[in-house]
């Protein structure tokens, strides 16, 4: 009789979940079961390892799992982590370590331990407060665990890094957001060879190529002397830390007098500490004189009154998913124009040719790029569906 079913005729029919303790007893045992079946990989790997502890952690199973493959890197459920190792990147949850490419808050997390560029825990600090980071200068690799951890630009926004992992020979390569481009403001891009790469592919679409970057700033510098010169003033909307400031260095490069909201100034400050000259910008407040300036605003749901109350204006919204017909429309704006901080399309194919990885993880993108990558002969394959077994 199977136990949890009452005997007798009617036992086909009627079932009794067994109580609560008694199943949470039955889960656990499972659980040691299987943990001390995958102890045995840790100690073969001279890793220490405690049974009892795999049942606190919801992704112990699924990493531990992975390591009977061998020779592989990294580990992802919900985090990518690197095997047998405290180390993580760009975690969203918090954690014992993370390596964190970029500011971005998508990116950028609260962890008891972060490592990061110089500029990158400083931007953090203005945004999180005080935290526990150490600063890693591009191109000084430190050694955590049995991993030597390397930081190189990529050039997305002040830096950004792409992170490098090298253990027994291989090089694993974790992108981060990165941009081909050269920015007014953010490191040049720096190309590392790898193994592996895990790259971020957000605009892994053919549609998404976008025009040279010189003339998208010819369109931004003609498209606000157009609003001045009509007695209009000229608001540009744009993310609060990285977008905003390329394009108040920029203006600020073309001649144009600044007035930046606070949210704005308060990451600009950290830019100025690190060799960047945006000129005089005025803090934006309720009495600012507007007249002949470029008003520079974050793009936030509660910072609507705020662009309501500047009058007589005209606005422009600067982001990559511009070149969409009618994204202007959507937006609420007058104008908009596909100034990224991200590569394109045809970016993110040099990227990979340039790197010439023998496995890619593609991430934060659609998952069709891996389809374009192995037309074009490489291994490649969206992060999310990894099986257990295809790692190499």
């Amino acid at each position: 009789m199977q136990e949890g079913f009452n005997s007798g005729p009617q036992s086909r029919l009627k079932h009794t979940p067994p109580k609560r303790g008694v199943a949470r007893q039955r889960a656990q045992k499972l659980c040691t079961e299987r943990a001390e079946k995958i102890s045995a990989i840790f100690l073969k790997c001279k890793h220490r390892f405690s049974p009892g502890k795999i049942c606190n952690r919801r992704e112990s199973l699924l990493e531990l799992s992975l390591l009977r493959y061998g020779n592989v890197m990294f580990v992802c459920d919900k985090t990518i982590r690197l095997l047998n190792s405290r180390v993580t990147f760009d975690a969203a949850s918090r954690q014992e370590l993370c390596c964190v490419s970029h500011a971005h808050a998508d990116h950028a997390r609260p962890h008891q331990l972060t490592y990061a560029t110089p500029a990158t825990a400083a931007l953090m600090q203005a945004r999180l407060g005080r935290l526990r980071i150490e600063s890693a200068p591009f191109g000084h690799p430190v050694e955590i665990d049995q991993y030597r951890i390397s930081f190189h630009p990529a050039g997305h926004i002040l830096g950004s890094a792409q992170i490098l992992a090298e253990h027994q020979g291989q090089r694993l390569l974790y992108t981060g957001d990165f941009n081909l481009q050269e920015s007014a403001t953010a490191e040049k891009l720096e190309i590392v060879s790898a193994d592996i790469l895990i790259m971020e592919c957000t605009y892994g679409h053919p549609r998404y190529q976008f025009p040279a970057r010189a003339e998208l700033i010819d369109r931004l510098c003609g498209w606000i002397h157009a609003v001045l010169k009509n007695g209009r003033i000229p608001v540009v909307i744009g993310y609060a830390l990285g977008k905003s400031q390329e394009a108040m260095k920029i203006l600020a490069d073309n001649g144009f007098q600044l007035c930046a909201h606070g949210t704005i100034m308060k990451l600009v400050r950290v830019y100025e500490k690190f060799g960047h000259d945006f000129g005089t910008v005025e803090p934006l407040r309720g009495s600012s004189i507007l007249e002949g300036k470029v008003v520079v605003v974050p793009r936030h749901a509660e910072l609507t009154r705020v662009i309501n109350r500047i009058p007589n204006k005209r606005t422009l919204f600067l982001s990559g998913w511009a070149i969409h017909e009618g994204f202007k429309y959507r937006c609420g704006v007058d104008e908009a124009i596909p100034l990224s901080d991200h590569a394109d399309f045809k970016g993110l194919l040099e990227f990979v040719r340039r790197v010439n990885p023998k496995k890619i993880f593609i991430t934060h993108g659609p998952a069709n790029f891996a389809v374009y990558l192995r037309q074009l002969g490489y291994d490649a394959q969206p992060l999310r569906a990894v099986k257990q077994g295809e790692l190499f």
